[in-house]
Order: C-alpha cells, then sequence, then structure tokens
C-alpha cells in the first residue's frame, strides 16, 4: 500500500506530465498552422520539427531509458518521469 506521500508524489508527477503534453500540443499546433499559412519551406516551421525531433531524441529518451534500464521503474512511471522532467526544464527557460 502506498503512503500519503507517495501517493501525492505520483498525482504530482502525472500534473507535471500532463501539462508538458500540453506543451508538447500547443507547438504542434503553431507548427500546423505556420505549415498550413506557408508550407514546409518555412524556416519557422524547420527550425521547430528539428527542435521537437532533437528534443524527443536528446532529452526524453535518454531520461526514459535511464528510469527503465538502470533505476527499474515501470514503463507508464519511467513515461511520467520523462514528461515530467522536460516540463521542469521548461519551466527554467525564459520567454
Amino acid at each position: 500500500m502506498q503512503t500519503d506521500s507517495q501517493s501525492s508524489e505520483l498525482r504530482k508527477l502525472v500534473k507535471d506530465a500532463r501539462k508538458a503534453i500540453w506543451l508538447f500540443a500547443v507547438l504542434n499546433v503553431v507548427v500546423l498552422f505556420f505549415f498550413l499559412v506557408d508550407g514546409i519551406f518555412n524556416e519557422f516551421v524547420f527550425v521547430l520539427l528539428f527542435i521537437q525531433s532533437a528534443l524527443l531524441i536528446f532529452w526524453l529518451l535518454p531520461v526514459f531509458c535511464y528510469q527503465v534500464f538502470f533505476k527499474k521503474l515501470r514503463v507508464k512511471l519511467a513515461l511520467y518521469k520523462a514528461l515530467a522532467s522536460f516540463k521542469e526544464a521548461i519551466a527554467h527557460v525564459s520567454w
């Protein structure tokens, strides 16, 4: 059985993961908007697609693999931790 601190930590982790998913969704809507307006050859669309693929390959995938292979966490929990770490990293960026 989980203690209150573990369950509250899990709720916070899921909440942060959902915020990261919403961030990805908003970014994809922006990319789609610029794609529909100007096509794939718009520099902004190309840069955003490059940034998204780089974040997936160099941030989320290594964090996920570390959580699964080294810390031996369940896949679902490792995915939540990877997304929450992305949300925390984005929170430190000054817009």
